[in-house]
C-alpha cells in the first residue's frame, strides 16, 4: 500500500472516530410510489432518489427479479406481466441496511376479453365476455354488431343468435390504449330425430323400435322396454302405447324429440320365441314367451336332445337364462313341454340357445 492511500485511510478513520455515526441522518430506502401499468408497457420503479441518509455510496438490491431490467440499480425498468410487490434493500458504506416496498399493478384492462368461442343449440343463448368483465373499474365496453344482443354496452351481454356470428369487443380503459377482442358463437344444428313409423302387433309379441337421426337416445316410458337407451329397443306393451324418443347429436349438446305408437291388438294366445342368447350382454338373455303372465299356473320343462331334463319351473315368468341347475348349458336346440294350466293340454316345441 502506498503512502498516500495509507494517509487517506488514517484520516477517514480518525474522522469517523471523532464525529461518530450519530452525525449522519438515518439511512432510508425509497422504493417509489405504487403504480398501475398498462399491459405491454413498462415503468421505472424506485424513488428519486432511491436512498437518503446514511453514508454514500449505496448498493441496491431488488426482489423478486421478475419483470425487472436489473436488480442492482436504483431505478430499474419494470415490464410488468402480473401484479407484484417489490422490496428494495439499500446498504450504505457503513453496512447499515434499510428496506422499502412498492406495489406494481396492471391496469384492469388486462383482465378484460371477449370470452371463449362457443357453440350453442338453436333457440339457446350464449353469455359473452370473460368472468372478470365487470362495471365500475374504469373500463367502458362496446360490442358490435348489435345483432341478437340484449345490450351492446354491458360487460357480459347475452346473444340469442339464429345463425353463427362473430362479435368484436372494444374496451376503453382509463389511461391505457383501447383493447379489442373477438368471440364467435356457432349454432349447432338441431338433430333430425325420428322415432320411426307406428307399429301394430298382437298382444304378446315384441316390437323392435327404430330410432334415427341422433347419437344418444332415451325412450320412455321404459317399463315395457328392453334396452331403452339404444336406437333399437324391444317393446313389449300389453296395451297400445305411445313411446317418446329423446335424441341428441354426437356432442350430446343439442336434442330433439319424436314419438311413435305401438298399437296392441288384444290376444290371449301365448307367443313362443325360438331363440335367445344368454351371454349377459343385456340383449335377449332369457327365453321370452309372450303373454305367459296370463297363465300363472303354467308348468314348463326343458329337455336336451338326449331327453334329459335340464330346466323345470312352475309359474314360468321369462327368466330361464340357459342354465341347468346353475350350470351353463352349451349352445344347442332344446325341447320344451309346457302346460299352461288352462285345461287344454300341453304344448311342445323347440328353442335354440345361442352363445
Amino acid at each position: 500500500m502506498n503512502t498516500t492511500l495509507r494517509l487517506n485511510n488514517f484520516i477517514f478513520s480518525l474522522f469517523f472516530l471523532l464525529v461518530g455515526t450519530s452525525s449522519f441522518a438515518q439511512l432510508v430506502a425509497h422504493a417509489g410510489v405504487d403504480k398501475v401499468v398498462c399491459p405491454g408497457s413498462s415503468a421505472l420503479i424506485g424513488g428519486s432518489p432511491a436512498a437518503t441518509g446514511g453514508l454514500a455510496p449505496y448498493t441496491y438490491s431488488w426482489s423478486p427479479p421478475n419483470f425487472l431490467s436489473s436488480t442492482s440499480i436504483a431505478n430499474p425498468s419494470c415490464a410488468l406481466g402480473s401484479y407484484a410487490t417489490y422490496t428494495l434493500t439499500v446498504t450504505d458504506d457503513t453496512g447499515a441496511v434499510a428496506t422499502d416496498q412498492v406495489i406494481m399493478s396492471l391496469n384492469y384492462i388486462s383482465n378484460v376479453n371477449a370470452g371463449n368461442d362457443t357453440a350453442i343449440c338453436v333457440n339457446s343463448y350464449a353469455l359473452l365476455g370473460a368472468d372478470l368483465n365487470v362495471s365500475g373499474v374504469g373500463v367502458s365496453y362496446s360490442w358490435s354488431p348489435t345483432t341478437y344482443l340484449n345490450s351492446n354496452t354491458l360487460p357480459r351481454p347475452t346473444s340469442t343468435p339464429l345463425t353463427s356470428i362473430t362479435y368484436t369487443l372494444t374496451a376503453t380503459p382509463t389511461g391505457c390504449p383501447v383493447f379489442t377482442d373477438v368471440v364467435t358463437v356457432n349454432i349447432i344444428p338441431t338433430p333430425a330425430i325420428n322415432a320411426g313409423p307406428d307399429v301394430t302387433i298382437q298382444e304378446g309379441e315384441i316390437a323392435v323400435l327404430n330410432a334415427t337421426g341422433g347419437f344418444y337416445y332415451a325412450w320412455s316410458p321404459q317399463n315395457t322396454l328392453t334396452y331403452p337407451f339404444t336406437a333399437h329397443p324391444d317393446a313389449e306393451p300389453i296395451d297400445t302405447t305411445v313411446y317418446y324418443l329423446y335424441g341428441t347429436d354426437s356432442t350430446n349438446t343439442c336434442f330433439n324429440i319424436d314419438s311413435m305408437t305401438v298399437v296392441v291388438i288384444p290376444n290371449a294366445e301365448v307367443v313362443f320365441y325360438n331363440t335367445f342368447s344368454p351371454n349377459n350382454d343385456g340383449n335377449n338373455d332369457t327365453w321370452y314367451i309372450g303373454n305367459i303372465y296370463k297363465y300363472p299356473n303354467n308348468m314348463l320343462e326343458i329337455y336336451n336332445r338326449n331327453g334329459k331334463l335340464v330346466y323345470k319351473k312352475k309359474g314360468y315368468d321369462n327368466t330361464w337364462d340357459g342354465k341347468a341347475f346353475d350350470e351353463e348349458l352349451p349352445a344347442a336346440t332344446y325341447y320344451y313341454v309346457i302346460d299352461l294350466g288352462d285345461g287344454k293340454g300341453v304344448r311342445h316345441g323347440t328353442v335354440t340357445l345361442i352363445n
